[in-house]
């Protein structure tokens, strides 16, 4: 009788679970997809078949490329910042940090990304925010910056409040790895004489390449697909500098009320993750990694 309630309750779960997965994983991107072979949007009638011109459309604008360059490089910088930050905060933590400290350093990712944005649009807003008035206090600029005037500022603002929000998720899967480490590892070294550099060369960071190389994956992904903190702090402004293709597949949709480029749009998305996916598991291996540590 236990073991016919234990296998209701497993097959229970499982069924919940494939339900919540086609319903907010597969019936959404299969909608997507649908979509992008289409011509429609909220002021049409009926939707017609498209073929492959929403494609033609999409890869002959500068400003999707644009967009796929901007979002390389927003990802690619905010994931090295968090991985070498969230590596470098997590060992300092775990050998001479304690409680109050460790939950200090986590609390931005507890923030609702809403709340995070807000923040950052008051720390840096050029009238009464606390950067401008720091800086013009100790001299290091003459007047206050308009962080949004510029790409360059406004790319810095956004990659700035991600590292800030997303780091302590690396830190966590660091701390969580570095709590693995036996620490006669650490005390046999110690009696061979090595110092604490050799020590972090040698034996820390081997320990930890494996959550490095999933954090790199799952971070990658996730700052490429990241929507919500560039969209309320910049708007994809100014002038399409931190438009990434999130935000311009979302343009296409609801801002130029065109359905089908916004679909086609967000097939490539998932197509360049899913391409970035297979060649980052084939060429490391990180479930082999993972299951090694």
């Amino acid at each position: 009788m236990n073991a016919l309630r234990k296998l209701d309750f497993a097959g229970i779960s499982l069924l919940l679970v494939t339900f919540l997965f086609v319903a907010v994983m597969i019936i959404p991107v299969s909608w997507a997809i649908v979509l992008g072979f289409t011509k429609s949007g909220p002021f049409q009638a009926h939707m017609t078949f498209a073929g492959l011109e929403n494609y033609r459309e999409i890869f002959s604008d500068a400003a999707f490329w644009r967009a796929l360059a901007v979002g390389l490089t927003y990802a690619a910088i905010s994931t090295v910042l968090e991985v070498v930050l969230g590596a470098g905060i997590a060992i300092l933590i775990f050998r001479h940090g304690n409680s109050f400290v460790t939950s200090f350093v986590l609390m931005p990712y507890m923030i609702p990304t809403v709340t995070t944005a807000l923040i950052w649009r008051w720390m840096t807003d050029s009238l009464n925010g606390i950067l401008n008035q720091l800086m013009l206090q100790s001299g290091l600029i003459g007047s206050a910056i308009e962080f949004t005037s510029s790409g360059v500022l406004a790319m810095s603002l956004v990659t700035a409040a991600s590292v800030w929000q997303f780091t302590p998720f690396v830190i966590l899967v660091m701390l969580a790895n570095l709590g693995t480490i036996s620490p006669s590892v650490y005390e046999a070294a110690h009696v061979d004489g090595i110092n604490w550099w050799q020590e972090l060369i040698y034996i820390t960071i081997p320990m930890l390449r494996a959550p490095i190389l999933l954090v790199i994956l799952l971070r990658g992904i996730w700052m490429f697909n990241r929507f919500d903190i560039i969209w309320l702090l910049t708007s994809g402004g100014p002038i399409g500098s931190t438009t990434t293709l999130p935000l311009y597949a979302y343009i296409q949709a609801f801002s130029n009320n065109d359905y089908g480029l916004g679909g086609a749009a967000s097939t490539v998305i998932f197509m360049i993750l899913l391409v970035f996916g297979i060649i980052y598991i084939r060429a490391f291996h990180p479930e082999k990694e993972v299951a090694r540590g």
